[in-house]
């Protein structure tokens, strides 16, 4: 997930020496011969689902970059939903502000675009800088805009404080943004949908559809390494 593994060769996963390479960009999401689909966290794959379903990803594009020119935001860092959707979106193409209570991080794969043409000869030529399209999986970056900024520019605003109190204002909202509430609590003001041109209160349900998902990646694995171990020798 951090590292944009996006299939695996579940004969490998007992291995402690094996290091899984970054998935490229491909035309499908097809496994490749002889892999099978990850096993990602349930919350943060529902909610790139219902992203996929409400537009948010182009379909034209290749698979492993088809959020490519939509900015996002998500609010609450944890390592249960926030920290690991972020990266699933930056590693999909997005531009990701990452929203904590003490901090604002940028989640992307693509290097920052030289300021100027001098900028861009001093790293080597420009025409390196255009091939260079993105890294292998994203990079972390510090972020001094303020969370009014980042909504103001973001296609998409998800958030998952779980604070009654917490409330994402609509008047920072992007017009015709999309808003995901994943918290138990809504974080939304009862005036997004005058903003927002599609709201999730939720997304409890689809959570529940890709733990089933998981659940048959898992079995799927299991019968790989079946397999893939050799049958004992008959007795005699």
């Amino acid at each position: 997930m951090y590292h944009n593994i996006r299939f695996v060769d579940p004969k490998l996963l007992n291995s402690t020496n094996t290091i899984l390479p970054p998935t490229p960009v491909q035309a499908n999401d097809n496994p490749p011969p002889g892999t099978l689909k990850s096993i990602l966290p349930c919350t943060p794959l529902a909610i790139i689902k219902c992203l996929e379903y409400a537009g948010v990803y182009n379909q034209l594009l290749k698979y492993g970059d088809r959020a490519f020119g939509k900015t996002v935001t998500v609010i609450n860092r944890s390592e249960v939903v926030g920290r690991p959707l972020a990266a699933l979106l930056a590693n999909d193409g997005a531009r990701v502000f990452s929203v904590d209570i003490d901090s604002i991080q940028e989640y992307t794969k693509r290097p920052k675009a030289p300021a100027t043409e001098q900028e861009a000869r001093e790293e080597g030529t420009i025409k390196r800088q255009q091939n260079r399209m993105f890294h292998p999986s994203h990079v972390v970056q510090g972020c001094k805009m303020t969370l009014e900024e980042c909504l103001a520019l973001s296609d998409a605003v998800v958030s998952a404080v779980p604070n009654i109190k917490y409330k994402v204002s609509t008047d920072a909202l992007k017009d015709g943004c999309i808003a995901v509430n994943v918290a138990g609590e809504k974080n939304f003001e009862e005036s997004v949908r005058e903003k927002a041109s599609i709201y999730l209160p939720a997304v409890g349900k689809v959570t529940i559809l890709m733990l089933l998902r998981n659940l048959i990646r898992l079995v799927k694995y299991q019968e790989v390494l079946k397999a893939s171990v050799p049958l004992p020798p008959p007795t005699s």
